[in-house]
């Protein structure tokens, strides 16, 4: 965001509609310190800035991968520790605004590498079979560039 703009927050509410998910579901993630207000009004309304949508929409990719909510905890801090409320890369960070121990920092980049591993072994297959599908499902061919799958491959495989 630029300079002198005014930050747009979120209401609790605001926030669970705009990432799909339910309003308890935002609150259950603040609750166990998840995903933490960037303010708070006199009254007690939470407030979550821009960079809030991005942590949500992470926490929720992290689950359904199956990361753990301590690792998903980790790199949520990680990530407010290097970024502004408005989601820009603070360039003027260190280590010492990581709230994380050295063993806990190596357990978040051995969880993101295995994830980057188990995504770069099953990224061709997943599009393939997407396309197998779509194929299948909505008679359209060639929604995706690549080449179609086969079908004699498809027929073994599926």
């Amino acid at each position: 965001m630029s300079e002198g703009l005014p930050v747009t927050f979120f209401t609790t509410a605001e926030l669970a509609r705009a990432a799909g998910v339910t309003r308890r579901t935002v609150m259950h993630y603040a609750e166990i310190g998840l995903l933490a207000p960037d303010q708070v009004t006199a009254s007690g309304r939470a407030l979550y800035g821009p960079y809030a949508m991005r942590l949500l929409r992470d926490i929720l990719d992290l689950r359904a991968l199956g990361v753990p909510l301590d690792e998903v905890a980790d790199m949520v801090r990680l990530r407010r520790a290097t970024h502004t409320v408005e989601g820009l890369y603070r360039h003027d960070w260190t280590r010492a605004d990581i709230p994380l121990s050295d063993e806990r920092l190596r357990v978040v980049h051995t969880r993101l590498r295995d994830l980057n591993a188990a995504y770069d072994r099953q990224a061709e297959n997943l599009k393939r079979f997407d396309r197998w599908l779509t194929k299948r499902f909505t008679g359209v061919e060639g929604l995706e560039a690549g080449a179609p799958l086969e079908e004699d491959e498809t027929e073994q495989e599926a």
